[in-house]
């Protein structure tokens, strides 16, 4: 049975940290992981900076070999690099089999969304990263079977303060009442954090709720 599991490690746990804690506006949606011997090639997007400032910052990172811009589509970049995180996270995502649905990177933390086989093999991951000193936090786990079920894939608690928050404050009324700049304020945290909560508590309302019965139409 597959399983999905979501979490948050710190920005400095990963390539391209300090970068992030440096532009806290920037925000790292990697599109592809390529494991390789010791090192990984990713495809990644960079949001909130320009990419010629996301390069001088990038060349200081210890952990980065190479990055390379392969296009620009207005305010978004896309780069490709080869980077060394600590070779035994590469090596365990390798023998793991672990697939990297989503990983977002912020000033606040790099959040992940990995599927794997079985409960076993994300326990074997975790205690792969915490061995190297990377603190995990687990936002959720849940089967594939209890997604398809509609039983599990609920929003968790910050995602529903957040979107009930906004919505009883008028964020989605036109015009808005307030904005996320106000909420971020209201809750502690990034501006960018709030427009993920909002954008994850939205997608999961989605699938939950206008996912298709297979019943009568």
């Amino acid at each position: 049975m597959s399983y999905v599991a979501e979490f948050t490690i710190p920005p400095e746990a990963f390539p391209f940290g300090k970068t992030l804690v440096k532009t806290p506006d920037v925000e790292i949606r990697v599109d592809q992981i390529i494991p390789t011997n010791e090192s990984a090639l990713p495809f990644f997007w960079v949001h909130g900076c320009k990419p010629d400032e996301f390069m001088k910052y990038s060349e200081k990172e210890p952990e980065i070999e190479e990055t390379r811009l392969l296009e620009q589509v207005e305010h978004v970049a896309l780069f490709r690099a080869e980077w060394r995180p600590n070779a035994d996270v590469i090596k365990g995502l390798k023998e793991l089999d672990i697939t990297i649905v989503e990983a977002v990177g912020t000033a606040e933390h790099w959040r992940f969304e990995v599927r794997t086989e079985d409960r076993d093999t994300f326990t074997a991951f975790r205690e792969t990263f915490e061995a190297q000193g990377i603190p995990i936090t687990l936002e959720r786990l849940y089967s594939l079977d209890e997604l398809l079920d509609g039983d599990y894939r609920n929003l968790s608690p910050k995602q529903r303060e957040t979107l009930l928050t906004a919505q009883q404050q008028g964020y989605f009324e036109k015009p808005r009442r307030i904005n996320q700049d106000e909420l971020s304020e209201q809750f502690g945290i990034s501006r960018r954090a709030v427009s993920e909560r909002l954008r994850r508590g939205i997608n999961n309302l989605i699938s939950e709720t206008l996912r298709p019965s297979g019943g009568e139409e």
